[in-house]
C-alpha cells in the first residue's frame, strides 16, 4: 500500500514538474518574443479567457499529461487504458475549447440585443461586442490545436508500444509471421 501511495505521488509530482516548466518555458518565449513581462501576459489571460476557461483547461492539460506520463511507463497489459483514457482528457480539451467559444459568441450576441444602438453609444457597444468575440475565439485558437498535440503524442506513444510488442511476439516466434 505504502509503495503504491509513492509511486502514485511521485507520478504526480512529475506531471507537476513538467506542467510548470511548460508555464515557465511559454512565459519565457512571451518575454522574450515581446518585451514585456510575464505578468502582463497573465492579467490578458485573465481578462480575455477568463479564471474559469483557465483552471478547466489546467485541470485537462494535467489529466493528458498524467495519461502520457503513464502510458509510456506503462506495461503492454495497461496500454490501451491509458491510452484511451489520455484521448478522453484530450477530447475534453476541443470540447471545452468549443464550448467557450459558443459562450463567447452567445454573450456578444446577448450584448448586442440588449444595447442600445444609436449614433452616441455604437463605439461602446462594439467595443463590448468585440472583448466578447475575442474571448469567444481565443479559447478555440488555445484549445483545439493543443488537443491535437496531444492525441498525437498519445497516438505515436501507443502506436510505438503496440509495434514493441508484435517485435517481442514475432522475436519470440510466440505468433507467426503469416498472421500478421
Amino acid at each position: 500500500m505504502n509503495n503504491n501511495l509513492t509511486f502514485g505521488l511521485n507520478n504526480i509530482s512529475q506531471v507537476f514538474s513538467i506542467f510548470l516548466g511548460f508555464i515557465v518555458l511559454v512565459l519565457a518565449f512571451y518575454m522574450i518574443v515581446s518585451g514585456n513581462h510575464p505578468s502582463e501576459l497573465i492579467s490578458w489571460s485573465l481578462s480575455v479567457l477568463g479564471l474559469s476557461f483557465i483552471l478547466c483547461l489546467s485541470t485537462l492539460i494535467f489529466g493528458a499529461l498524467f495519461c502520457i506520463l503513464k502510458l509510456n511507463k506503462s506495461s503492454v497489459r495497461f496500454s490501451k487504458f491509458w491510452f484511451e483514457t489520455g484521448l478522453q482528457f484530450s477530447n475534453g480539451i476541443s470540447t471545452l475549447a468549443l464550448t467557450f467559444t459558443l459562450f463567447g459568441i452567445s454573450l456578444g450576441i446577448g450584448e448586442l440585443s440588449i444595447s442600445k444602438l444609436d449614433i452616441s453609444s455604437i463605439n461602446q457597444t462594439i467595443g463590448k461586442l468585440t472583448n466578447k468575440f475575442s474571448m469567444a475565439f481565443f479559447t478555440s485558437v488555445i484549445g483545439l490545436p493543443l488537443s491535437s498535440i496531444f492525441r498525437a503524442i498519445l497516438i505515436i506513444i501507443f502506436e510505438n508500444i503496440n509495434i514493441q510488442k508484435t517485435e517481442f511476439l514475432l522475436e519470440n516466434k510466440i505468433i507467426n509471421r503469416s498472421a500478421k
